[in-house]
């Protein structure tokens, strides 16, 4: 396979005691007092197929297993319900303002005027939306939202053994269809399946898909001008010892240059003396690389602090546990890293790192064992990191205001 270089185109609540200072004990590391980060509970959702409910659940109370996805953008909040074949955005207070639907799969909306003609900030517009999954809207309320095609029209690619059916759709801030984007651009060959979309600072569209043993990056002007494709895999990515393999854990784009991060972690496989059995590392190490698309190259590494080791009781005895990995959740425009861990089944840990790698801020977020029927936490441009949390009757829209730890915190 070609080097990267060459395949770029220019194209809730716990004990209240918590909700002060909390102690992370990790062997090998510096006990430091962490604070909890407070959450702001926005507005609810009820769960059903009405115009302002989210539809979750299948009768028998079983998830569904399409996507459901919420984008915020200027204190307005955006949610593809995938089971319903529906758009909604609420404002922070929880009025819905706009709603996309499938007539087809929703009751007709009593609460909007059909009126196409009749100027006003609430309107409910019917489109055959099929299989809605990610979301991302630029500054213009401009919504780009994946679904897809017809029967017909999807593409088999013999080579890299997958279905092309995916594409990405465009609508106006009055819901009216402007295009789709495929692999070329408007109107181009569907994509495979799709791991995320994001939009820049510039309104650039940024479509990243997975496939079998490689990533595919399409990045897209506000024209829907395809400016640059990357193809990643195994063998595209550093490494200094041959022993050592790395796998991508995530990519996301810089929202002010064409740059892609990847979450890179590192296994090596290891021989056990007393069994002869093949094991891997328990706990592999990461890094963040940013990948240049305009020269194909990779920057020098930001190393992710260690996961290290916590402490639990078996029984009578106390032993010692890899903790869990970061989870990547993405960069704000101002060029910060933000990660979480979970640390307890309801208490997770928010890291956030400089464009240096330095330590900008550490928090605990708390998010109760009930509220995890669903769970999607989001990063804004901004900084600000909101979610979409469901309980067994009601949805929750929260955030939690990290961005002011970029200006006030240090460590």
């Amino acid at each position: 396979m070609l080097p990267v270089e060459e395949l770029m185109t220019h194209t809730r609540h716990i004990p209240l005691i918590l909700a002060t200072l909390l102690l992370v004990g990790l062997t090998g590391c510096r006990q430091t007092a962490i604070e909890e980060l407070n959450r702001q509970e926005l507005f609810t959702l009820g769960l059903g197929k009405m115009e302002d409910q989210i539809d979750l659940f299948q009768t028998e109370g079983e998830l569904f297993n399409l996507k459901n996805r919420i984008c915020m953008r200027d204190g307005l909040f955006f949610i593809a319900n995938g089971n319903s074949a529906k758009i909604m955005a609420f404002s922070s207070y929880g009025d819905l303002i706009y709603m996309l639907y499938n007539p087809e799969r929703n009751p007709r909306p009593v609460s909007f005027s059909m009126d196409q003609d009749l100027a006003a900030t609430r309107r409910a517009q019917p489109f055959p939306l099929k299989r809605i999954g990610e979301l991302a809207v630029d500054r213009e309320k401009i919504v780009y939202v994946e679904d897809v095609v017809s029967e017909e029209r999807r593409v088999q690619d013999r080579e890299l053994g997958v279905i092309l059916d995916r594409v990405v759709l465009c609508f106006d801030r009055t819901g009216n269809r402007q295009h789709f984007i495929g692999q070329e651009g408007i109107g181009g060959t569907p994509f495979p399946y799709i791991d995320s979309i994001y939009v820049t600072e510039q309104s650039e569209l940024v479509v990243i898909c997975r496939i079998p043993r490689m990533w595919q990056i399409y990045w897209y002007s506000p024209a829907g001008v395809l400016l640059y494709h990357a193809e990643i895999g195994p063998e595209h990515l550093p490494t200094q010892d041959s022993r050592i393999v790395p796998y991508i854990a995530k990519i996301v784009p810089d929202l002010n240059r064409p740059l892609l991060y990847l979450m890179l972690y590192y296994t090596e496989d290891s021989v056990d003396e007393t069994t002869q059995l093949t094991e891997a590392m328990s706990n592999p190490p990461a890094r963040l690389y940013a990948l240049s698309l305009q020269s194909g190259r990779f920057q020098e590494p930001i190393e992710i602090p260690e996961n290290g080791f916590r402490k639990e009781h078996v029984g009578s005895q106390e032993v010692e546990i890899p903790a869990p990995s970061y989870e990547f959740l993405g960069v704000s425009k101002s060029g910060h890293f933000f990660l979480l861990r979970q640390e307890s089944p309801n208490l997770y840990q928010l890291l956030i790192l400089d464009s240096l790698g330095k330590v900008a801020g550490r928090r605990y977020l708390v998010i109760e064992d009930s509220e995890l029927y669903f769970r999607e936490v989001r990063l804004s441009d901004e900084g600000i990191l909101y979610g979409l949390l469901c309980e067994e009757y009601e949805a929750k829209i929260v955030w939690w205001r990290s961005d002011k730890l970029l200006h006030s915190e240090r460590g």
